[in-house]
């Protein structure tokens, strides 16, 4: 892992746009696994300033909350759109989605790890990283799952929004697993914001640990980490 200092926010921003940039140059059609939070979109916005350059960028959605509908405005379809999709004029037959509503989970996985074991392994993969150290929702625990997945999601990371936990089960997600995520072929991967120092210095330490699941990425040949401290 490739360790990378910002100065600032926009700093990481405007190096992480420029590293996709970069790669897509080299390859137009690229297929983007697309992460959503705070921690990716000052990098989104600065594509959108070139959107032009990807007119055939290939984009798939990385997790998706369970318990609230694609049309939430806290759904990460709803971030995609907003951010990525509509920004840098994304046509429909380039994105790749999927639903979390309960009656198709085992579907949906199921398409998902087809669709990825056909047309992966991702060109590029956006990494945020949770509280808890979590990538995706591949959250902390004794065993992680290596394919698609639905996830039941820990407390720290469902706290982005009350509503996830009212359903008539436990808070969930589905999301992209881990063997796909280290078989991508380039990760660039964003450490920034509050709460997280516990988790990036569990990182620095270079152990490998389930209970963190971004620490597996010292095992993945090219990733690209950007911090603000």
């Amino acid at each position: 892992m490739k360790i990378t200092y910002c100065n600032d926010y926009l700093d990481l921003s405007q190096k992480a746009a420029q590293i996709v940039m970069d790669q897509v140059s080299l390859k137009p059609d690229l297929l983007f696994c697309a992460a959503t939070g705070n921690s990716p979109t000052g990098m989104y916005a600065e594509m959108a300033k070139h959107k032009k350059m990807f007119s055939e960028l290939q984009v798939v959605k990385m997790d998706e909350w369970g318990i609230i509908p694609l049309s939430h405005t806290d759904s990460c379809e709803s971030y995609l759109k907003k951010h990525v999709l509509d920004p840098l004029e994304i046509s429909e037959n380039r994105y790749v989605s999927f639903d979390t509503a309960s009656e198709k989970v085992v579907e949906e996985c199921s398409r998902m790890q087809k669709f990825i074991a056909e047309s992966g392994p991702f060109d590029i993969c956006i990494l945020g990283l949770g509280k808890n150290g979590h990538i995706a929702f591949n959250e902390p625990a004794d065993e992680l799952n290596i394919g698609f997945h639905k996830a039941l999601l820990a407390e720290s990371t469902i706290q982005h929004d009350p509503s996830l936990s009212q359903g008539p089960e436990p808070a969930y997600g589905l999301c992209v697993g881990m063997a796909d995520i280290l078989q991508s072929k380039k990760i660039i991967f964003l450490a920034t914001g509050k709460g997280k120092e516990a988790a990036i210095k569990h990182i620095m330490e270079r152990k490998i640990s389930t209970h963190c699941p971004a620490s597996f990425l010292w095992l993945h040949p090219d990733t690209e980490c950007l911090i603000v401290e």
